[in-house]
């Protein structure tokens, strides 16, 4: 069965050369590379070229202006194979990562989808003072609290087409969270794998963070994911006292109020500016389902009992 090596990259000059020879140490190797670089004007494009001509693996570049879902969905119809494992650029990938986030999808034809575990870097002074906030992500504990990011995932191409693929309508963050709740949705098998190992700094300076959670609290708004989340961190912009009931009290006040309220901006610009969901979309019990989700679940038999 053939398992292809997808990624999305934008302006990673600095980082792909390292991102690339991870994918290049990998113990088992894709039958396949796809990338799709989203207009790079850094000379990332360049470097792609020279390393793809370069590699010991097949490798087919694109690049065309799109955001992050529409890459993603453009690599998958770069690829004929049946097997697909996701990733970012500047992610860095274990030597075992790609045969371990696609063996249980080789082993066992009832899971769809997999995970693997991401761990966050923490590096600079900024990034090690942004760890008392981060941590590490919470490991799921059952199949239902299994939502990958698409930095660290594997998934049967059938499963991606019968979601209708990642969103493309949102403008750029949230596409990853709504293709999870999508399949889930639709009754998709997940599996955890914790040896598929993908690491990921975290963002190196506050001003690059701020503008993460404002992108990720736009995105949350579009595509009507964890209102009650934002809707308290709004609570928390508009009244900072709030924060004193916590534990923490003063410390680090300032610097979480304004996690808290880049977060309340980027959903409540979101509500106002951002994009409503194509005709056909729906909402089935608190998700938004495309058309394709919709007509797959409509046409699986009714359950018994």
């Amino acid at each position: 069965m053939k398992r292809a090596l997808i990624a999305t990259l934008f302006n990673e000059a600095d980082n792909v050369l390292r991102w690339w020879g991870c994918i290049q140490a990998q113990k088992v190797v894709p039958d396949e590379i796809v990338i799709v670089d989203g207009g790079s004007r850094d000379g990332t494009w360049e470097q792609l070229q020279l390393l793809a001509a370069a590699s010991r693996i097949s490798v087919r570049l694109e690049q065309r202006r799109c955001n992050i879902a529409g890459g993603r969905n453009r690599a998958v119809e770069l690829t004929g194979a049946e097997i697909i494992a996701c990733t970012d650029a500047g992610s860095f990938l274990d030597p075992g990562w790609f045969g371990e986030i696609t063996r249980p999808l080789l082993e066992n034809p009832q899971v769809d989808v997999v995970a693997g575990r991401s761990v966050n870097r923490f590096e600079n002074e900024f990034q090690k003072y942004l760890e008392l906030f981060e941590g590490q992500p919470a490991e799921p504990r059952t199949t239902d609290e299994i939502y990958p990011s698409s930095r660290n995932v594997a998934f049967r191409r059938q499963a991606w087409a019968d979601v209708g693929g990642y969103p493309e309508w949102l403008t750029l963050t949230a596409e990853d969270a709504l293709f999870n709740f999508g399949l889930h949705q639709i009754g998709k098998r997940f599996f955890y794998s914790p040896t598929a190992v993908v690491s990921w700094p975290v963002r190196d300076t506050a001003a690059g963070y701020f503008k993460m959670l404002y992108g990720y609290g736009y995105g949350a708004a579009e595509a009507q994911l964890y209102a009650p989340y934002f809707r308290r961190r709004t609570v928390i912009a508009a009244c900072p006292p709030v924060l004193l009931l916590s534990r923490w009290r003063w410390r680090h006040f300032g610097f979480r109020y304004q996690k808290n309220l880049a977060s309340a901006r980027g959903w409540l610009a979101g509500l106002v500016r951002g994009h409503h969901p194509p005709p056909g979309w729906k909402r089935l019990n608190g998700v938004l389902l495309s058309p394709p989700a919709q007509n797959y679940i409509q046409k699986q038999p009714p359950r018994l009992g």
